[in-house]
């Protein structure tokens, strides 16, 4: 079969509505007008008029909708609409004069009773072009081919006759398609705001809405899928690793747009372009024609006027049908599922090296590897519920293949290892059963050092034995296994060890169901490695699970069932989530009355938990001091608390200095561990790595922002590497880059930080999570601080309503969000709404939250600019007088520094 060639057509007929009210009939589809029989020739805009009016039949259309629809875009005299409507009164003719009534002031109502018809006709070309043809209205440019797989005809490359340039040209010649040219260009139109001119979509040069045939002039961005396969001869002549590489671009191409908020509807090889680029290639989507904004706002900040929906109706019926979502044939709403199920059944296409195939029954057989069909699965899920969230985890998936490649071989070589020793071990048990036992006491021993008293001498021999084979065991369990779902422990941040550790869960359940202190300690060690990986939901499944198993052991667990209930009050106290804090204190309260007065290692737990919690409530002293109490305690108890351990107290109670805003402290008790780290666990482990963080954080604080950005810059790579991409730390870094890039006025840069932040960090942890209102705020001052006020405003509102959202006494963070929300509304020349916003800050809570006590001046400039606008110049004076000592010294915020000089020169003039 030639490539290509199984590809449906969008359909081989056209929908076809015919109006009909008193002696008038109005074909749609051939857009001819027919009044008492007889046909009757009207310009093209009071016909499009006339179809506003029928589609909304009894109802009133105000002036300013007629406008935003018939003229959309164009500047129009007053008189525009009332010509229009006396040019189509008249062609109505005087049987049919009280058709269109007039509402005075309002606009204009169909008042006659309508009847519609649906039908459909046969679908010859739309136009009759062929190549070497002008280009209508584009007088020196011709048509060279036909693009896409539509019976319409519409799509053409052409090329400039004296430059020999080549772009795009896309025809429409009736109401339904000058609509989806205005829609297709609105998409184009946020897409280059949002994401730029090397955004992965076509972008858009010019555009014909005044005379038929209208069109869209576009840039030539490549050749279609279809394309790239013949010209390889065959789809399958292109090796499969570079298959799945553009499958990859594809996805990440679509998750890109839905990021900005807009849905495609009609995924599918021929609007998937791929464009040479020196040595390599981009991916770039084709065809918005079917797209949809998901919320009409996200067009305001970029003052883009909406463009009505499809006339027909259904939204979810538009788009290529053989590519179409299952759910969108009974009528659901599209969703991104259902352009995820689309971009799967291209995963499919491409591994199969066949566009014309669907995954028919059995199709796992023709797909060797079986990471891929796993990827193809999830994507093509016919139930959205089974279906993968996002384009981007899809292109996630795809971009780690290899490396999930290796790891699944490696999971399964552990997995036959501990098959082999589990055979051992049982043949053993089933010849000598007495030594079961020492064997579980001498299992314990591995975690917690106590099993080597319970051993009796005379069995000495025989228990050395069995404490092997059960160190070789849980050596596997916790090394080899379980602590490949730690990034302290793991070689990369890998999905497939993760759901290897979920296998382990089940497997702990069964063979140590006789003995729950193991099991109660293995859960433990899977919910402390979910933590750490960010996958909160399954480290809450594990502690559940671990506490519950203590519960089972009876008294000999119930302290460290209390200790495994301290950690999970430290994972939701440090989730980001303020919703999440009550939990978290009645964690530490029900873990305190079981404890009763502590010492020792449940002290030490306590105090930690105590510090973290502290800190989520935004005491930072009190966290300070509970951190330090830990940290002493761990210290005396070394045969207790490993020196990995210890030391990540230390950094805890280093961190405070960062959070009290003293970067010179932090540092200096950072970089001894540092290097404690590194010959602890190497240069690259988690625990080194979390350090040169707070490091640069430290840096940061002393606002020395171009170190801050060539540390960062080096460390970026290395944590994703370890962590992976969207990891808490990963974006924890990110952040510290983007405020520093801010600082040394490198905005667009910062902005792209900020918004990978707080998109990550919403879709992983949720949008009322710390890092993604925090990140969310940062990107709108670089935004705002860039001159793009309108996106930054939206983005810091966006932000504010989020941080408000959490329950109780507002937080540091919100009030902090409600300043860069006043700063942008201020350099948007807006400062009378700013001024509201700045009441009521408490000083002292966000300058702990931020790590710089300097951070009031910063609201002293914003009130002085407020007072200044209002004519107070006395309080714009006082505030500039507080403000001076900060931002007057050659290492302040330079743009900062830019305003204060502005306006005491302002203020100087206005003195005069």
């Amino acid at each position: 079969m030639e490539e290509g060639a199984g590809e449906r057509p969008e359909t081989t007929r056209r929908r076809r509505r015919r109006w009909t009210f008193g002696t008038v009939v109005f074909d749609e589809a051939s857009w001819t007008l027919l009044v008492d029989g007889a046909p009757v020739t009207l310009e093209a805009k009071p016909l499009e008029l006339l179809l506003e009016l029928c589609l909304r039949a009894g109802e009133t259309v105000s002036k300013d909708e007629l406008l935003d629809t018939v003229w959309n875009g164009i500047n129009v005299v007053e008189s525009s609409i009332p010509t229009a409507i006396a040019k189509l009164r008249r062609a109505l003719g005087p049987r049919n004069q009280d058709a269109i009534a007039t509402v005075t002031r309002i606009g204009y109502r169909l008042a006659a009773p309508v009847t519609v018809e649906t039908l459909t006709t046969p679908a010859p070309p739309r136009f009759a072009f062929t190549p070497g043809d002008i280009v209508p209205g584009r007088p020196q440019w011709r048509l060279i081919e036909p693009l896409g797989d539509k019976p319409e005809n519409d799509v053409w490359r052409s090329r400039h006759e004296k430059t020999g340039e080549t772009r795009v040209f896309k025809f429409a010649d009736t109401p339904d398609g000058l609509r989806q040219l205005r829609r297709e260009a609105m998409v184009a139109r946020l897409l280059l705001s949002a994401l730029g001119p090397d955004g992965p979509f076509v972008p858009l040069l010019e555009w014909n809405f005044e005379t038929a045939p209208y069109f869209l002039e576009s840039r030539d961005s490549g050749m279609s899928l279809i394309d790239w396969a013949r010209a390889a001869g065959d789809l399958k002549a292109i090796p499969l690793a570079r298959r799945i590489e553009i499958a990859a671009r594809s996805a990440r191409a679509l998750a890109a747009v839905h990021d900005v908020g807009v849905l495609h509807k009609d995924v599918k090889p021929a609007n998937i372009l791929i464009e040479a680029a020196g040595n390599d290639a981009r991916v770039r989507l084709a065809d918005f024609g079917s797209g949809q904004v998901v919320d009409e706002d996200l067009l305001s900040p970029y003052a883009i006027t909406p463009q009505p929906a499809d006339a027909s109706g259904d939204p979810g019926l538009s788009g290529t049908p053989f590519y179409r979502a299952p759910e969108l044939a009974v009528g659901s709403v599209p969703t991104v599922k259902s352009d995820v199920y689309s971009m799967g059944l291209i995963l499919f296409q491409l591994a199969v090296g066949d566009f014309g195939r669907v995954p028919a029954p059995g199709w796992e057989r023709e797909i060797e590897d079986p990471l891929l069909r796993e990827d193809i699965a999830a994507a093509a899920a016919g139930n959205p519920a089974e279906r993968i969230d996002s384009a981007a985890l899809l292109a996630d998936r795809l971009e780690r293949i290899e490396e999930r490649r290796q790891d699944a071989a490696a999971a399964e070589a552990a997995a036959q290892r501990f098959e082999d020793l589990a055979r051992q071990d049982t043949r053993r048990r089933a010849r000598r059963p007495w030594v079961l036992a020492a064997s579980a006491a001498a299992a314990v021993g591995i975690i917690a050092t106590s099993a080597a008293a319970f051993i009796a001498a005379e069995q000495r021999d025989e228990a050395r034995h069995q404490r092997e084979i059960a160190e070789a065991s849980y050596s596997f369990l916790i090394d080899d296994l379980l602590g490949r779902a730690d990034p302290a422990k793991a070689s990369s941040a890998e999905e497939t060890i993760a759901e290897a550790s979920r296998r382990a869960s089940a497997e702990i359940d069964i063979r140590f169901r006789a003995a729950p202190l193991i099991a109660g300690r293995l859960h433990a060690a899977l919910a402390r490695a979910f933590d750490q990986r960010t996958d909160l939901a399954a480290a809450r499944v594990e502690y559940a699970k671990a506490d519950a198993a203590y519960g089972r052991a009876g008294n000999a667990g119930r302290q460290e069932q209390a200790i495994t209930r301290l950690h999970l009050a430290e994972m939701e106290a440090l989730s980001g989530d303020p919703n999440l804090l009550p939990n978290a204190r009645k964690l530490l309260a029900g873990a305190r009355g079981m404890l009763g007065t502590a010492s020792g290692v449940p002290a030490v737990w306590l105090a930690s938990t105590e510090g973290s919690i502290a800190l989520a409530s935004e005491d930072v002293p009190a966290a300070g001091v509970a951190f330090r109490r830990a940290s002493e305690i761990a210290e005396t108890l070394p045969d207790d608390f490993t020196l990995r351990q210890r030391l990540n107290m230390r950094q805890r109670v280093a961190f405070m200095a960062i959070r009290m805003g003293d970067g010179a402290e932090a540092a200096r008790q950072f970089r001894p561990l540092v290097e404690e780290f590194t010959r602890l666990s190497g240069p690259e482990s988690p625990d080194a790595l979390n350090i040169r963080l707070n490091l640069i954080q430290a840096l940061m604080i002393q606002k020395r922002h171009a170190e801050v950005v060539e540390a960062a810059t080096a460390l970026l790579p290395l944590m994703e590497k370890r962590y992976g991409i969207r990891h808490r730390r990963t974006m924890q870094l990110l952040a510290v880059r983007q405020q520093s890039l801010g600082s040394l006025e490198r905005y667009a840069e910062a902005a792209a930080d900020g918004e990978r932040v707080w998109r990550t960090s919403a879709e992983h942890e949720g949008a009322n999570a710390f890092q993604a209102i925090a990140g969310r705020a940062d990107t709108a001052t670089s935004q705002c601080r860039a001159g793009l006020h309108d996106a930054g405003i939206a983005n810091a509102r966006a932000a504010a309503q989020a941080a408000r959202a959490v329950p109780g006494p507002e937080t540091a963070l919100s009030m902090g969000v409600r300043a860069a929300l006043a700063d942008c509304l201020i350099a948007a020349g807006r400062p009378g709404e700013a001024g509201p916003l700045l009441a009521g800050i408490d000083r002292r809570k966000v300058s702990e939250l931020v790590g710089d006590q300097d951070w009031p001046a910063n609201l002293d400039l914003a009130l002085a600019e407020v007072a200044l606008a209002a004519g107070d110049r006395a309080e714009a004076q006082q505030r500039l007088a507080a403000a001076r000592p900060v931002f007057a010294n050659s290492a302040a915020d330079p743009y900062q520094s830019r305003k204060l000089a502005a306006l005491e020169q302002t203020l100087t003039l206005a003195s005069r």
